[in-house]
């Protein structure tokens, strides 16, 4: 009798049990792997989205950017046709110009991933820059706005 009393009791339902128990595992591991796809489609297409986005605005800024150099380049030519101190200052307006010029040329040459990748390395070889030209574009850009939206609140 003592070898009956150190035994387990045998259940009968212990098969039916354990196969629900790898049912569920089963299909919790499919939920997972269902997740983990949805999400990174989900990841995909947003990336995808925002990368459209930023592009358009890549090649809008390049295209700003020359015909703003267009107007700094106009205004080099007046300043030289009226002497004086002007004259003096209209090669550098010229270079200025030169550089807007090159800069929206490049841009609209790059790809996204390069403009991403390029701005990566600038921030982490000269971050003092980046940070200074990021807050000074960050000030032009509200004042932009804030300007945008007066003018408009006055119309």
């Amino acid at each position: 009798m003592a070898d009956t009393q150190n035994t387990p009791p045998i259940s009968p339902d212990a098969p039916f049990a354990d196969q629900v128990k790898d049912q569920v595992k089963q299909q919790t591991q499919q939920a997972v792997q269902q997740g983990q796809q949805y999400a990174g489609k989900a990841v995909d297409l947003l990336s995808t989205r925002v990368k459209t986005a930023l592009s358009q605005q890549k090649d809008h800024l390049a295209t700003s950017a020359t015909d703003v150099a267009q107007i700094v380049k106009q205004s080099a030519d007046d300043l030289r046709g009226k002497g004086g101190l002007g004259s003096l200052a209209s090669p550098y307006i010229e270079q200025a110009a030169q550089k807007l010029t090159d800069f929206g040329t490049t841009a609209q040459q790059k790809d996204i991933d390069e403009v991403i990748r390029d701005t990566e390395d600038f921030a982490r070889l000269r971050p003092a820059a980046f940070v200074g030209i990021a807050t000074l574009v960050g000030f032009v850009a509200a004042r932009f706005l804030r300007s945008s939206g007066q003018s408009s609140a006055s119309a």
